[in-house]
């Protein structure tokens, strides 16, 4: 009877180890079809998730006015996003969509030129044209010597970027979905905040649930800060090409964002359109586009960041630029957006583990921080 007895012990517990490899095996199946399906969309969901947690108060206020249509406030808060997002975001890409070939050509012809006269423009630069079309020949000579040592990996630099304009279709809808998945997120605010806090508590207690807390505050920070920032700079150079006359003037709107994000600044595209400004014999708008840009754009450069988010500026601006940078390549063009969040809720993070602050640091960078329990999952 015992020897009976310990054979169906023996059975019955091969069976439940049976059992459970075959219940992980099917569960190991489905985490991976899952993955195999997210994975597409995961830089949109991650964007959803940046932006919904960045728009958290604002979806706050405009429920507080409207309690009794929570679903009509995550609504107007998606149409907000929108507009402050989508369709700055298509005049943008419309502009990279229609002058990048034309600045490709024009990069190519430069390159094959083999005059040794300087252009008639070239003398119109101020206090340098001179000395420019005395040495051209020189100037010249050592550009196509340059381009010619370094034609492959120039080759290789165009081709990444018709690469990256080709995938400009993709970064519109990821722009739209994450704003569409984020007035989702936020429709569902208080269950998801819960769900956060209960299951970043149980990971880690309340150093959990304090670094949740402060990731929600470095990711709005970030956003206002550095992307908010940049957008405003973009749009306000963006104006001043378009009423200037400047060609291009859509896709000079979006190298002034992307130069105002990577912390080099704005003047690295307005100051070479002032250049040509006067070298088309137009002072009276070259000396505009110097008042606007040393007024309005470095008032913006200057004056939002810190009134949108006051942490963002102690971010290091390494950070931001390598964020930037690491995220394009990483990511796509949605990764311009994402890469900085991502550093800065890391860097953060690091700051918090290795000097962990009490409450009034948490605090910071948000002037009326919501309860923590509705806003660390957006």
């Amino acid at each position: 009877m015992p020897v009976e007895q310990d054979r169906t012990d023996g059975q019955e517990a091969r069976r439940f180890t049976f059992d459970r490899v075959l219940g992980a095996l099917v569960v190991g199946a489905l985490l991976f079809a899952t993955f195999a399906t997210l994975e597409p969309f995961f830089p949109a969901i991650l964007w959803a998730i940046v932006l919904a947690v960045t728009a958290a108060p604002l979806h706050g206020h405009i429920q507080r006015r409207m309690p009794a249509w929570p679903r009509l406030a995550a609504v107007l808060t998606s149409i907000l996003l929108a507009l402050i997002l989508v369709i700055p975001a298509i005049g943008l890409t419309r502009g990279v969509i229609a002058y990048t070939p034309v600045v490709i050509a024009w990069v190519e012809s430069m390159s094959t030129q083999s005059t040794t006269t300087a252009p008639e423009a070239v003398a119109n630069v101020p206090l340098i044209g001179g000395l420019l079309s005395r040495n051209w020949e020189l100037i010249a000579s050592e550009g196509r010597s340059y381009i010619s040592h370094f034609s492959a990996d120039i080759e290789s630099w165009l081709a990444w970027g018709l690469k990256e304009v080709e995938n400009v279709g993709l970064f519109m809808f990821e722009i739209a979905l994450g704003v569409v998945l984020a007035g989702v997120f936020l429709a569902q605010r208080e269950r998801l905040s819960r769900f956060a806090q209960i299951f970043f508590g149980r990971v880690g207690g309340s150093f959990g649930t304090r670094l949740v807390d402060r990731a929600v505050l470095t990711t709005r920070s970030t956003v206002r800060g550095v992307v908010g920032s940049a957008i405003a700079e973009a749009i306000v150079a963006a104006f001043a090409y378009y009423i200037a006359g400047v060609p291009a003037w859509l896709l000079l709107g979006a190298l002034t964002f992307f130069a105002a994000l990577v912390q080099i600044g704005a003047p690295l595209v307005w100051v070479p359109v002032v250049i040509w400004l006067l070298i088309k014999n137009e002072p009276g708008w070259a000396i505009f586009m110097i008042a606007w840009g040393m007024i309005v754009v470095y008032s913006v450069e200057n004056f939002s960041r810190p009134i949108l988010a006051g942490r963002a500026a102690e971010l290091p601006g390494l950070l931001i630029f390598v964020g930037v940078l690491g995220g394009l390549v990483a990511w796509g063009l949605i990764g311009v957006f994402l890469g900085p969040v991502i550093l800065a809720v890391a860097y953060e993070l690091v700051q918090e583990w290795i000097e962990p602050s009490d409450g009034p640091d948490a605090e910071k960078g948000d002037a009326d921080p919501p309860p923590a329990h509705e806003d660390s999952a957006g």
